[in-house]
């Protein structure tokens, strides 16, 4: 997929503006976007975050890549374990997995400043709420979260 090259003050707009409601009405039934499955991502990595943050030791206890995979993984595990309790299946593996990785990685365990890791929860919070209001940028990072979900639910 091609991207064309935005110029600084279409950038701008693609992150400060807000898509009004018929746009958002318009994107949702263009992208074939199911309201119930937005909340279902959205309590899945709600979920994980909470997981992450209730049981990460700190860094003076996990000091390393390979600490913070293991535990990253651990917590996907109990998320998807937990999921599938509710007859709700995740494929462990795949492109899913290595987004959400490489996200909290960035976001949580190589973010130098603990108090910017709540903003992932209000960003979170913020993203899978349909009603909110939105920027496109927004509306296209819902969107690939949306995909990657979407594509790891399976049927039992």
């Amino acid at each position: 997929m091609e991207r064309r090259r935005l110029l600084p003050e279409q950038f701008f707009k693609y992150v400060t503006q807000l898509v009004s409601r018929e746009d958002m009405n318009l994107w949702v039934k263009v992208n074939n976007i199911h309201i119930e499955k937005i909340n279902l991502f959205g309590d899945y990595l709600k979920s994980l975050y909470i997981v992450v943050v209730e049981t990460y030791l700190g860094k003076d206890v996990i000091k390393n890549d390979d600490e913070i995979k293991g535990h990253f993984n651990w917590c996907w595990d109990k998320i998807i374990d937990n999921f599938n309790k509710e007859n709700i299946f995740f494929k462990k593996e795949g492109p899913h997995y290595e987004y959400f990785f490489n996200f909290f990685y960035e976001s949580f365990y190589a973010n130098k400043h603990e108090e910017q890791r709540e903003k992932i929860k209000e960003f979170l919070n913020h993203l899978f709420i349909v009603h909110n209001e939105k920027t496109k940028s927004e509306l296209d990072m819902l969107y690939e979260m949306y995909v990657l979900l979407n594509e790891s639910l399976t049927v039992k």
